[in-house]
């Protein structure tokens, strides 16, 4: 296959067939996000210059593992231009994530509050009633407001984690399934989801430069482009 292959196909999913057909592997579209694309691209585009570093522009053009990550750009680039409503969509979604994940914040500010109250204050004001008021009502005080901070504490901590995991649950950040993990070159996408063929697209935290291969694809020789389908 040329670069000059690519250029006729029209859509996204015409994209993914023809990847299919040349390379035995798909991306699932069905569980791409926006946010999931915009970082899938940059990690193929790490890959790209890696590999046209190790062997130069016009060399790297001969390597299949070059045209595999060529097209996968390709294909997503169109997806995104296909479906721009998903980024107006997402962006609302994480506004509201980030709403849920501030008021985590503002439950472990309150957290944090008590915690020095029983730490630090506590124990400055119980010396000041001893020596102000007397011991009797020092030891009084302190029982009462001991027990009290301590139950604050407990059940602002079990609030903290129940808010925590909601907006976890609502980031989808508790998803199964969705990993990237253990991916070699692109070609090898397949075994990933022997249903499919496609490769499970994982949160961008997943991500990591060197899962795609180029490094071994660099390597793998210049056999020639055009293959037929594995």
């Amino acid at each position: 296959m040329n670069l000059k292959d690519i250029n006729p196909v029209t859509n996204s999913r015409k994209m993914n067939n023809l990847m299919e057909s040349r390379f035995g592997f798909k991306l699932d579209y069905d569980r791409l996000t926006y946010v999931k694309a915009q970082q899938l691209v940059k990690l193929v585009n790490e890959n790209l210059q890696r590999i046209r570093h190790s062997f130069g522009v016009h060399t790297a053009e001969r390597n299949p593992k070059y045209m595999e990550l060529l097209m996968i750009r390709e294909s997503i680039g169109r997806w995104m231009k296909e479906n721009q409503h998903l980024m107006e969509s997402e962006m609302g979604k994480s506004e509201a994530i980030l709403a849920a994940k501030d008021m985590v914040d503002s439950i472990q500010d309150m957290v944090e509050k008590v915690s020095k109250m029983q730490v630090e204050q506590l124990p400055a004001l119980i010396d000041t009633i001893r020596d102000q008021i007397g011991m009797a009502e020092a030891d009084t005080f302190k029982n009462a407001m001991s027990q009290l901070l301590t139950n604050i504490s407990q059940e602002l901590g079990q609030a903290r984690e129940t808010a925590d995991t909601s907006a976890r649950a609502l980031a989808g950040e508790d998803m199964g399934g969705m990993s990237m993990g253990g991916m070699g070159g692109p070609g090898d996408m397949g075994a990933m989801d022997a249903m499919s063929t496609a490769p499970s697209l994982g949160e961008p935290s997943d991500l990591d430069t060197d899962e795609f291969g180029a490094t071994d694809a660099a390597a793998g020789g210049m056999e020639p482009v055009g293959r037929e389908k594995r």
